[in-house]
C-alpha cells in the first residue's frame, strides 16, 4: 500500500505510513490503564490516552522536521520525511557534510523534543492540578523527555549514535571505525530494550496483558534497532571494500585482437583466457565497441588445417560492450564512474594512452560482496 503524502509549508513531503495509526493505537492502549486509574471516567481516560498518543506522533514529526531543516541549512538535499510504525526518519543526501554539520543535524531532533517537553511542562504548570489538561500536558512532557533521551543513546541507528559516529570519525580520522563502534553499541542497546521489561516481568513473577504487550512492543523496537545497527555495519564493510579498489591493480592483462584475426595468428602457446576480441565497428557513444571471449574448447576443436582461415569471432562468445577507465581511478571515484556508465567490461588505460588491462564488472561485484 502506498503511503499518503502530506505537504506542510516549507517542509519536504511527509510520507505517512499506515503503521503510524498502529503506533497511535498501541500507545493509547498502553497508556489507558494508568489514565483510567486517576479518577477520570472511562471516556475521559480513553480520550486522554488517544490525545497523548496523537501528540506523540506530532512530537515525532517535530523531531524529523528539525532534522530536515538543519540538514537543508547545511546544504543537504532533503528528499522526504517518513512517519512509520517505529516513529519516523528523514531521508536526505549531502556530500561531505563534515563533523560539525553531522553532529548538529543528528542532535537537532532530540533538541526539538526537549523544546516540546519544556513547552508542555509550562502548559501543565498553567493547568489546574488533577484536571484532564494537567494530565495531558504532564504525559506529553514526560514522553518528549523520554523520546529525546532515547534518541540521545550513543548507538546507531539513534541520533546520539550518529553524532558519536561523526565525532569518532573526526577525532580518529577513521569514519568506518566510528561506524563500527557505534553500531555495536546500538546492538547492545537493542538487547537492553528487551532485557529491561523482561527483567521486570521475572522480578514480578508474571505479568498481565499490559506487561506482555509492552514486552512485545519492546521486542519489535529491539528488532528495528538491531537491524539498523546491522545495516550500518554492513555499509561500513562495503565502504571499506570500496576504498580498497584500484583500477590499475584490478586490471587483468589482456591481449586485444580484432574479430577478423585468425586463430593461427594467435600461436599455439597463447593463453586464450588472456585474449579479448574487440569489435570496434560496433562502438556506440561512450563505448569502445563490443567485446568477446574465446571459448578454449571451441578453439581447440578447429582442425590445424583450418586455423589459418578461421576468425577468432567464430569461436568466441559475447561479453557485451566495453567502456574505458583511467588507471588512476580508485575507491568511490572508480565506483562512481562505473555506475554512471554501467558496462560488463572496461579497458583500463594509462595516462600515456597505453592499455593496462581489462576490468570485468563481475569481478568488482564479487569483491564488493566479499567473494
Amino acid at each position: 500500500m502506498k503511503s499518503p503524502t502530506l505537504r506542510l509549508g516549507a517542509l519536504p513531503p511527509i510520507q505517512v505510513s499506515p503503521g503510524t495509526l498502529v503506533t497511535v493505537l498501541v500507545l493509547a492502549v498502553i497508556l489507558y490503564p494508568g489514565l483510567g486509574g486517576s479518577g477520570a471516567s472511562a471516556t475521559t481516560g480513553a480520550l486522554l490516552a488517544l490525545g497523548i498518543a496523537v501528540f506523540m506522533i506530532v512530537s515525532v514529526l517535530a523531531h524529523e522536521a528539525s532534522h530536515a531543516l538543519s540538514a537543508h541549512a547545511f546544504g543537504a538535499r532533503v528528499d522526504h520525511i517518513a512517519l512509520t510504525l517505529w516513529g519516523g526518519h528523514t531521508q536526505y543526501r549531502g556530500e561531505a557534510l563534515g563533523t560539525v554539520a553531522s553532529v548538529v543535524i543528528s542532535l537537532s531532533g532530540p533538541l526539538a523534543n526537549g523544546v516540546l517537553a519544556a513547552l508542555t511542562t509550562g502548559l501543565g504548570a498553567l493547568s489546574l492540578p488533577g484536571t484532564p489538561a494537567d494530565v495531558l500536558w504532564t504525559y506529553c512532557s514526560f514522553l518528549n523527555i523520554a523520546l529525546a533521551l532515547f534518541n540521545l543513546l550513543p548507538g546507531l541507528p539513534m541520533d546520539g549514535g550518529r553524532a558519536l559516529e561523526a565525532l569518532l570519525g573526526g577525532v580518529l580520522g577513521d569514519v568506518l571505525l566510528g561506524t563500527r563502534v557505534t553500531a555495536w553499541i546500538g546492538r547492545a542497546i537493542a538487547v537492553a530494550v528487551v532485557a529491561v521489561p523482561l527483567w521486570r516481568i521475572v522480578g514480578a513473577r508474571g505479568t498481565g496483558s499490559l506487561g506482555l504487550l509492552t514486552l512485545l512492543w519492546a521486542l519489535l523496537i529491539a528488532g528495528m534497532l538491531w537491524q539498523g545497527a546491522s545495516r550500518a555495519l554492513q555499509a561500513a564493510t562495503l565502504q571499506h571494500r570500496v576504498e580498497t579498489l584500484d583500477a590499475a591493480a584490478l586490471a587483468r592483462p589482456m591481449h586485444l585482437v580484432g574479430p577478423q584475426q585468425v586463430l593461427a595468428e594467435l600461436g599455439g602457446g597463447t593463453d586464450l583466457d588472456a585474449v579479448l576480441v574487440l569489435d570496434r565497428t560496433a562502438a556506440r557513444p561512450g563505448t569502445l565497441g563490443r567485446a568477446y571471449r574465446i571459448h578454449p574448447a571451441a578453439a581447440a576443436a578447429v582442425p590445424a588445417a583450418h586455423r589459418d582461415r578461421t576468425p577468432v569471432s567464430a569461436v568466441a562468445g559475447s561479453v557485451g560492450e566495453i567502456g574505458l577507465l583511467d588507471a588512476s581511478l580508485r575507491g568511490n571515484a572508480l565506483i562512481s564512474v562505473m555506475l554512471s556508465h554501467p558496462l560488463p567490461a572496461y579497458l583500463v588505460r594509462e595516462s600515456d594512452e597505453r592499455a593496462r588491462g581489462i576490468i570485468m564488472s563481475a569481478d568488482v561485484n564479487g569483491l564488493l560482496r566479499g567473494r
